[in-house]
C-alpha cells in the first residue's frame, strides 16, 4: 500500500456507487492489492495482463489496444503516466511530483530515465493534469508555463479507518515515522539521529518505531540490515515491515509524535493521517509540507542536517502536547478530492 493507490482508492470508492449506469474498467500489468477488492461491483472489471509485462512496455503497446478493444471512452491515468502516443479520447493523468527534475538523486535510474523520457511526452498528451499539491502545479509551471490551463490542485482527503483488532504491541512512549526504505524518505538520516539522542540521554525512556517496506539503494539493504541489529533495536529503534491497515491506524492514534523527514515528496499523506489523531509532527523543511501543517504547533527541520534532527527529538521528548490549533479536517475530505475529479472525468 502507498500513498498513490490510497488515493486512487479512496476515489473510486466515491466515485463508484454514483455512476452505476457507467462501465469502469480498472487496467493493471500486475495483481491489484486487495483494498480494491471492495470496489468491484457489476459495473467494474479489472483488466489483467497475463503475461509478466514490464510497466514501460505495457503503457505504450498493449493498453492502447486494450482501450479501444474495449470501447473505453474517458482514460484516467494515475500513475504519472500516459502513452507516448496521444490517445484518440480524452486522457487525464495525475502528477505527484517531477523527482526527475528536482530530486534525481532520490530516484533509482531505471525509474529516473522512464520518468525523465516519458514525463514530457505525458504533460503534453494530457488534457488535464490533476496535480497532487500546490508545488507540484509550480514545478509542472517551471518545467513549461504553457501547461497552466491543464493543471488542477486536487489534494488528498483523509479519514479514520474503521477500527480493528489489533495484537501487534507497541513500545509504551515511542516516535513514529512511515515510508518505504528509500534514499527520498531520509529514515536512515533520522534513525542515526534518534540513536545520536540516545546516546545524549540514555535514561530517555522513547522509542522510535518505523512502518514501512524494503526498498532500493543503501536505504534499501542498509538500513533494512541496520534495522535488524539487535544493538540497534536494544537502543529503541522498532521496524515493523508491510504493517497491515491496521497496525498503521494503531501506531498513528498511539504515537507521541509524527516524524517525517523525506528529501522530497509530492505531498505527504501520512501527516494528515498524523493531524486527524490530533499528533503534532517534525517534518523536512521543503515547500510541500507548508501546505499542510501549522507552523503553531509543528516544527521544521532541515532535511540534511542530522544534529537537527537530534535536536528535534530533544525537544519533543518532553510532556505530551495535543495540537493546537487543532486539525481542520472538514477541510480534507476524500469527497472533496472525488468531487474535483469527477467535475473532469464527466464533464
Amino acid at each position: 500500500m502507498t500513498g498513490n493507490s490510497r488515493y486512487l482508492a479512496e476515489v473510486l470508492r466515491i466515485i463508484l456507487p454514483k455512476h452505476k449506469n457507467k462501465e469502469f474498467f480498472l487496467y493493471s500489468n500486475k495483481p491489484i492489492h486487495p483494498i480494491f477488492f471492495d470496489l468491484l461491483g457489476p459495473n467494474t472489471k479489472v483488466v489483467l495482463e497475463t503475461k509478466n509485462i514490464p510497466g514501460p512496455i505495457y503503457l505504450n503497446f498493449f493498453l492502447p489496444r486494450r482501450l479501444k478493444r474495449d470501447g473505453v471512452e474517458v482514460f484516467w491515468g494515475t500513475i504519472q503516466m500516459l502513452p507516448f502516443l496521444r490517445l484518440p479520447i480524452p486522457s487525464y493523468v495525475n502528477y505527484h511530483d517531477l523527482n526527475f527534475i528536482s530530486a534525481p538523486e532520490t530516484m533509482a535510474k531505471w525509474n529516473y530515465f522512464q520518468h525523465k523520457l516519458l514525463s514530457p511526452i505525458t504533460m503534453k498528451n494530457a488534457d488535464k493534469i490533476f496535480c497532487l499539491s500546490k508545488n507540484t502545479k509550480i514545478e509542472i509551471l517551471n518545467f513549461n508555463p504553457k501547461y497552466e490551463e491543464k493543471c488542477l490542485v486536487v489534494y488528498p482527503g483523509v479519514s479514520k479507518p474503521k477500527p480493528t483488532k489489533v495484537t501487534q504491541k507497541f513500545p509504551k512512549d515511542f516516535f513514529l515515522t512511515v515510508g518505504t526504505l528509500e534514499p527520498r524518505k531520509n529514515i536512515n538520516r533520522l534513525v542515526d539521529a534518534f540513536l545520536d539522542f540516545k546516546t545524549k540521554h540514555p535514561k530517555d525512556k522513547h522509542s522510535l518505531l518505523i512502518l514501512g517496506r524494503k526498498g532500493w539503494g543503501e536505504e534499501g539493504e542498509f538500513l533494512y540490515q541496520k534495522l535488524k541489529d539487535p544493538k540497534i533495536q536494544s537502543l529503541g529503534v522498532q521496524f515493523i515491515e508491510k504493517p497491515e491497515d491496521g497496525i498503521l491506524a494503531a501506531a498513528f492514534k498511539q504515537c507521541k509524535v509524527f516524524f517525517f523527514p523525506s528529501l522530497h515528496e509530492g505531498f505527504g499523506l501520512p501527516l494528515l493521517e498524523a493531524m486527524l489523531e490530533d499528533k503534532r509532527c517534525v517534518a523536512s523543511d521543503i515547500p510541500v509540507f507548508k501546505e499542510i501543517l501549522s507552523d503553531k504547533c509543528d516544527i521544521y527541520v532541515s532535511p540534511k542536517e542530522t544534529k537537527d534532527w537530534t535536536h528535534s527529538f530533544e525537544l519533543m521528548s518532553g510532556p505530551k502536547k495535543p495540537r493546537s490549533p487543532k486539525f481542520p479536517a472538514k477541510q480534507w475530505t476524500w469527497e472533496e478530492t472525488a468531487k474535483k475529479i469527477e467535475e473532469v472525468l464527466f464533464q
